[in-house]
């Protein structure tokens, strides 16, 4: 779906809700219906209606789309309850991350390779540090991407399969996202999360995150999720290398936020991340809540 011409892409997005909607109908077992969201959620995405299409127009769309959405739950709860579904499982896996498993693009970008050390050296010398080395490596390999290795725990002996509803619950306490991002950002992005912050209106100085965070100006965020979370290299007090840590903008008490989550260093950051296992629903591959799209 590559049209930007909003009558076009209208048609073309009115198509895919009434073909999902059929779809989920004449569905007969769970997997159908995973592989029917999966359609909607990643055509709806790469089409990116709200860009090209009027208020109104991307309005209109969007409750046939949330419809089409209540129809596939209708439909997956009548299958689960005409053919009872196992007990929901959930598996870490239990393998740390290399630096050729780590992006889910599985090579070296080769293009790349030529450019790397310069763009890495240009990073450094705009933010005024230096990057730990085994960040370095990442960089070296890929200009940033995304991975499935975004989870960390702080529990001693952690389990890694979960199964039942109170587990799975559990499982997300102990298996945390500190890659809010899922992956790594691009050399080019790198800021200071003080200057993010100044490009911020909190309303006042004690809503502000320099009142959470007074070495803000050496925090350099790797990865995000929207103004909220922010997995930073803490430089604030770098001895020898800077800290890993994770912000949470969100505070309970309605403060300015905090930090939720650190490691001494990026390496140890590194070799702590885990990823959810494949497991399969319904006939269908799945890695944690993603869709891989094969069949068992």
């Amino acid at each position: 779906m590559a049209t930007t011409d909003p009558t076009a892409l209208a048609a073309e997005l009115g198509k895919l809700v009434e073909e999902v909607a059929a779809g989920a109908d004449k569905a007969r077992a769970g997997g159908d219906i995973l592989r029917l969201r999966d359609r909607l959620n990643r055509e709806w995405d790469g089409a990116k209606p709200g860009a090209y299409l009027s208020e109104e127009a991307y309005a209109a769309l969007r409750r046939r789309c949330e419809a089409a959405h209540a129809r596939l739950t209708d439909r997956f709860v009548a299958l689960r309850d005409t053919v009872p579904l196992s007990e929901p499982r959930l598996v870490i896996d239990s393998e740390a991350p290399t630096h050729a498993t780590f992006f889910e693009a599985d090579t070296p970008a080769a293009d790349w390779a030529g450019e790397a050390e310069a763009a890495i050296g240009a990073a450094e010398s705009h933010l005024g540090v230096t990057l730990p080395e085994s960040l370095r490596a990442f960089y070296r390999r890929r200009n940033g991407g995304t991975t499935d290795f975004f989870l960390a725990t702080d529990t001693p002996d952690a389990p890694f399969v979960f199964e039942g509803d109170a587990a799975l619950r559990e499982a997300d306490e102990i298996w945390r996202t500190v890659l809010p991002g899922f992956g790594l950002s691009s050399l080019e992005r790198l800021k200071s999360l003080g200057t993010i912050a100044d490009g911020i209106d909190f309303g006042g100085e004690e809503e502000s995150w320099r009142a959470a965070l007074p070495g803000i100006d050496r925090m350099i965020p790797l990865s995000s999720h929207g103004s909220d979370l922010w997995l930073c290299l803490d430089y604030a007090d770098a001895s020898p290398e800077p800290s890993v840590v994770l912000f949470d903008a969100i505070s309970p008490d309605g403060g300015p936020g905090r930090i939720t989550f650190r490691r001494p260093d990026f390496a140890r950051f590194f070799t702590g991340l885990r990823r959810h296992a494949i497991t399969v629903e319904g006939g269908v591959a799945m890695r944690g809540t993603r869709l891989l799209g094969n069949e068992a």
